[in-house]
């Protein structure tokens, strides 16, 4: 057959759950929080998966621990980690303990308009952000053109683990109750694939907890 292929017009997204950055201390600053040794060493691992050798960007929320998890991964291919303010995990109003954490992860879950408690955002509020940032990765991330194939652009997305679930139940259309059990079964690190086509059904290639860290 002659002629060119004809260009996919889909985004394929890493989405990656941070690495283990210890249990933030009450009253401290989440955001500047980094990663644990365990953490350190689990980011290094992540630079030996091929998922990521086709990757064009990689991108991070501002916490600390996002950006250290994906950059050797992202030092590996000869690439910079990009912070986006919009990839954040989400204001939680601070520091909670354990059982008043739980209570509100499944408030935040199970209640998507409304805030879990006085300085969260809403789930929806947190799908927008993220969303919208990552449908913007697409110019970054072009496709990569080859005389036989055209391969979809990919973009690493380093996020926290609630923002990066509630990004994938509202492209998927998750349940509050589906939803909640995913977040609870992430590890940290964790890493997910989706295709975002520009027209079309997103489709979940890996989800998070089939790869091994």
């Amino acid at each position: 057959m002659s002629g060119a292929p004809s260009l996919p017009r889909v985004l394929r997204v890493v989405l990656v759950r941070h690495a283990d950055a210890g249990t933030p201390a009450p009253g401290s600053r989440d955001d500047v929080r980094g990663l644990t040794p365990d953490g350190e060493s689990a980011a290094r691992r992540l630079a030996q998966f091929g998922i990521f050798d086709r990757a064009t960007g990689f991108f991070a929320g501002p916490e600390a621990r996002m950006a250290a998890t994906i950059a050797p991964v992202a030092a590996a291919r000869g690439c910079a980690v990009v912070v986006m303010p919009a990839l954040a995990e989400g204001a939680a109003g601070g520091w909670l303990p354990s059982d008043a954490f739980a209570e509100t992860i499944r408030r935040y879950f199970t209640e998507a308009s409304v805030t879990a408690m006085p300085g969260w955002e809403s789930r929806d509020a947190v799908a927008w952000r993220v969303g919208a940032q990552v449908d913007a990765l697409r110019g970054a991330c072009p496709p990569d053109v080859n005389p036989d194939r055209v391969v979809p652009g990919v973009a690493v997305v380093a996020t926290g683990g609630r923002a990066a679930i509630t990004f994938l139940a509202a492209r998927l259309g998750w349940a509050a109750d589906e939803a909640h059990a995913a977040w609870s079964r992430l590890r940290l690190p964790d890493l997910s694939v989706i295709d975002l086509p520009a027209d079309g059904t997103p489709h979940l290639v890996i989800p998070f907890g089939t790869l091994r860290v």
